[in-house]
């Protein structure tokens, strides 16, 4: 007779689930099985289980309902680290028994469903987004979510490296901003090691090959302690020197930059990054100014008048400047821009222009209670 602490999902069910696997387990199994259920010793039980390689192909390669029951007892177990270990334990012998990747694939997504360890399932994540084909359906909404999914269960920094190196290799689409997220973890320059290292590389060639799709994330990467470790390597510190135009830079300053090495050596392609320069300097000259002449954008952009209108064009089209042309007075009315770089200067901007609207409304308010006074006055 099972224990009662042993009951999950029906009445003598774990009894049922022995007897379904000792036809296939070695000939102590059932007698080492019943000696743990008298015992209540859920732990005792799912290791015999997971460690007979006979039970376990049986119950690997038979339904589903009797895998969840096993996964079911590993919230039975009283000590979490063994709980956790034996959790890992049942995912390493579904990834190594099972040849079928769909087959792991729905088990491991059944584990993770009954696990309630956010490190058990963040660990569970990483091996299901590595043998996913692709990532859809609900482990693409899972991905999706995912910083959100780290944040609410509390995931340190450096716990979620895997889940991210993870995902950047496999989906492309994916590679830049889960290359980014990689870099964020690491918070202390202490804690760059040879893999944070490579990580930054990566994301400042990422940054550099398109500084447009993912701005609003990439744009604070500067600040970033492994970012920075890069201008302290001699093999990297120019394609930090090149980020660092990307970041906050003009064309005339990617021009002046002897970058053929580098564009080489990290395979980017120059037309690629005068059109980039191009746009981004665009969007810092209207940061500066809501009506910007035609003449002074040919100028910054180094390119003809004529031209100007479809590189403000371009510009609106990335989404990183939202403006209109008045082709009579060739001048460009801008009404919101990125702000590429924000130190100092642009801190005493933004003061200068706040005071300015304190003396505007000041003066709104003083006509207004002329007005009232007039009224009052001729009432």
């Amino acid at each position: 007779m099972s224990s009662s602490t042993l009951v999950n999902v029906a009445e003598d069910a774990e009894n049922r689930l022995v007897a379904l696997l000792a036809s296939s387990g070695r000939p102590s199994f059932a007698q080492d099985c019943e000696r743990c259920l008298l015992n209540g010793d859920a732990a005792g039980l799912v290791k015999v289980i997971i460690s007979d390689k006979g039970a376990m192909k049986q119950l690997l390669n038979g339904e589903e309902a009797s895998f969840s029951l096993l996964a079911a007892l590993l919230e039975r177990v009283s000590v979490a680290e063994q709980e956790a270990q034996l959790a890992d334990s049942l995912a390493s012998a579904v990834e190594s028994q099972l040849k079928d990747k769909d087959q792991q694939l729905r088990l491991l997504s059944a584990l993770y469903n009954l696990r309630s360890s956010p490190q058990e399932k963040c660990a569970l994540l990483v091996r299901m987004v590595t043998l996913a084909p692709t990532l859809t359906g609900r482990l693409g909404e899972l991905v999706e979510d995912v910083v959100k999914l780290l944040d609410g269960w509390s995931i340190r920094l450096e716990k979620r490296r895997p889940l991210y190196k993870a995902i950047a290799k496999k989906d492309k689409s994916k590679k830049q901003k889960f290359t980014l997220l990689l870099v964020e973890t690491y918070a202390n320059a202490s804690q760059i090691d040879k893999e944070g290292l490579a990580a930054a590389k990566q994301a400042a060639i990422g940054a550099i090959r398109d500084p447009v799709t993912l701005f609003q994330q990439q744009r604070s990467m500067l600040s970033s302690p492994a970012i920075k470790a890069l201008a302290d390597k001699s093999d990297t510190k120019q394609l930090y020197a090149l980020l660092e135009i990307f970041q906050q830079g003009k064309l005339q300053d990617y021009r002046t930059f002897k970058k053929e090495k580098v564009l080489s050596k990290y395979e980017l392609n120059e037309a690629d990054c005068t059109r980039h320069i191009r746009i981004l300097s665009l969007c810092s000259l209207a940061a500066e100014s809501e009506e910007v002449p035609y003449n002074l954008v040919a100028e910054t952009l180094d390119v003809s008048e004529e031209e100007v209108e479809s590189w403000v064009i371009a510009a609106v089209s990335s989404g990183l400047l939202s403006a209109k042309m008045d082709q009579i007075e060739q001048k460009i009315m801008v009404e919101r821009s990125v702000v590429r770089k924000f130190d100092m200067d642009q801190w005493k901007g933004l003061q200068s222009q706040l005071q300015l609207w304190k003396l505007n409304l000041n003066g709104i308010l003083d006509a207004l209670k002329q007005s009232d006074l007039a009224v009052t006055g001729h009432a």
